[in-house]
């Protein structure tokens, strides 16, 4: 009986040995809970910066795609590049539309050399927002933000750097030509001809108030300039074309203070050549 009670205890003692084993306390089930919680982030992270990389590509390739476009109609038009700005902007030229520069943008005479429509031909509320015409890392804010109906008139995450036309007074610069002459440009290499600008009102070179006409226009001058894009280094800047075709990521042209004639940071330059 002794021998047959101490085999009933020892299985015994097995079976619940055998329970514990195949259950979790509190302190495993929060353990793995916690494992996992790192693991999500780290991926999270991991899929946040691969993201921003992608999008950081996909704007610097939509920029050299522009670039290409400003060199085939400067070829087809005396070494010339088309007007900055379009008719959302009060036309100051005093010519009838049919020869105003405004007529002449690049968003509407650009994109055929891009097998694309121009940005007129598009009606309101269709305004293309993809690549090429839009920096995947945009980020729009709601119409209410605005000052204008953008959702309907679209905007602009691209600017074209205003001070390369000059068809009227502008930056403490006086005369000049309505469209950039490429042939007498200084330093092509080092002028800015396309930008990432602000298309949050909140963001841009205005801490103090909100630009509310944010991504309106198609030309613009410093004052537009965001901070757009982030590389792994943690490094934030924006993408710039400049005027022989070259793209690049800069992080050292952001400086939140407001100046209507900027000065050239470091080897940028935003005027093509001397005015006399």
């Amino acid at each position: 009986m002794a021998e047959a009670k101490g085999q009933v205890n020892g299985k015994g003692a097995r079976a619940a040995g055998g329970a514990r084993r195949g259950g979790f306390t509190l302190i495993e089930l929060l353990a793995v809970i916690a494992l996992v919680g790192v693991l999500l982030a780290v991926s999270a992270g991991a899929w946040g910066r691969a993201r921003a990389a992608a999008q950081g590509a996909a704007c610097r390739e939509n920029l050299r795609l522009w670039g290409s476009a400003f060199h085939l109609y400067a070829a087809e038009h005396a070494g010339r590049f088309p007007h900055t700005d379009d008719w959302t902007r009060a036309d100051k030229s005093g010519l009838p539309r049919s020869e105003s520069p405004h007529d002449h943008c690049w968003v509407d005479v650009l994109p055929p050399y891009m097998g694309m429509k121009a940005w007129r031909d598009h009606g309101e509320g269709q305004r293309p927002e993809r690549n090429p015409w839009q920096c995947p890392a945009a980020k729009w804010a709601a119409d209410s933000a605005y000052g204008y109906k953008r959702s309907k008139e679209g905007g602009f995450s691209y600017a074209m750097n205003s001070y390369l036309s000059y068809d009227f007074d502008h930056g403490g610069h006086k005369g000049g030509e309505p469209y950039l002459n490429t042939l007498r440009c200084e330093a092509p290499a080092r002028t800015i001809l396309l930008f990432d600008q602000a298309a949050n009102p909140a963001d841009g070179l205005h801490p103090q108030y909100k630009n509310r006409k944010a991504g309106k226009y198609p030309g613009e001058d410093v004052t537009a300039l965001t901070v757009r894009h982030r590389r792994g280094d943690g490094r934030e800047g924006a993408n710039f074309l400049f005027i022989d075709g070259h793209v690049q990521f800069r992080d050292d042209v952001w400086v939140r203070q407001h100046s209507d004639v900027p000065e050239d940071a470091g080897d940028l330059e935003w005027f093509p050549y001397r005015y006399e």
